[in-house]
């Protein structure tokens, strides 16, 4: 994957926010790879209903950006790995209160999620 620092989301950024903004698409991106890969034929199926139980942020994010249907799932798991990856850093386990539990689940079956 490469990813350029010299794109105009990360120019004002100061060095620690830099690096977390590029860990964060980073992670970001290896979840669709693992959601690509993992992820059932019925999970993707479940894309729609999946996408009313994502946290309305996050939902009107994947609505806005046009995705097709049949992407709603991969981009649900890739945001999601991302937020967990972000809240584990700051030593913050387990499924956030936010986070709808058969989302939490299918990250964790899709991803290999063991907290």
């Amino acid at each position: 994957m490469i990813i350029n620092v010299a794109h105009r989301s990360f120019v004002d950024l100061d060095r620690p926010s830099l690096q977390f903004a590029v860990a964060r698409v980073a992670w970001h991106e290896w979840g669709h790879a693992l959601a690509f890969h993992q992820a059932t034929a019925s999970g993707v199926e479940a894309g729609s209903r999946l996408l009313e139980l994502a946290p309305p942020a996050m939902a009107e994010a994947i609505r806005s950006a046009d995705y097709p249907q049949r992407e709603y799932t991969h981009e649900i798991v890739a945001e999601t790995y991302a937020l967990l990856l972000a809240r584990r850093r700051l030593k913050m386990i387990g499924r956030p209160a936010w986070l709808h539990p058969e989302i939490y689940e299918l990250v964790r079956r899709v991803v290999g999620w063991n907290r």
